[in-house]
């Protein structure tokens, strides 16, 4: 929704001036179809999807927490589960942890699942690793002609 790249870059200029965060690497942006509960929808407005590689020592919820005041800050409004969004981040992986609470499920239980997450990582780091997974090199060969780059 609105300007969807300058959504992308006010976020990741917040997660790097944030004192607890260190932006380390960025994937190149790429579009895709609007995914909603009930599946891919054409009709929607689609979506633009980069993967940010960070460094921090927030622990998991803390991170979820310090993410979504990002979201809030840049007017993300949580009205509907899945419903359209100027903002959505999301913490695929967390190290090689796996972990487990109310609010959040690490590594992302979708992520394989998800062109626009698979392909911009791999594209980001060839080696990328997906716990549970492996490698993701075969998903994001896979998944390349479900994104366009942007």
């Amino acid at each position: 929704m609105g300007n969807r790249r300058r959504w992308l870059i006010q976020a990741m200029a917040r997660i790097n001036k944030h004192p607890k965060m260190e932006l380390v690497d960025v994937s190149p942006i790429f579009e895709s179809k609007a995914l909603t509960l009930a599946g891919v929808d054409s009709t929607k407005p689609k979506y633009l999807n980069c993967i940010c590689e960070i460094r921090t020592l927030l622990k998991p919820e803390q991170l979820l927490e310090e993410l979504q005041k990002i979201e809030n800050i840049l007017g993300r409004k949580r009205r509907e589960r899945w419903g359209d969004r100027n903002i959505d981040i999301d913490i695929i992986k967390y190290g090689n942890i796996n972990f487990r609470s109310k609010d959040l499920v690490i590594p992302h239980p979708q992520a394989a699942n998800r062109a626009f997450v698979i392909v911009p990582w791999f594209l980001m780091d060839e080696n990328a690793e997906l716990p549970g997974i492996g490698r993701i090199e075969k998903l994001a060969l896979i998944y390349f002609d479900q994104v366009v780059l942007k």
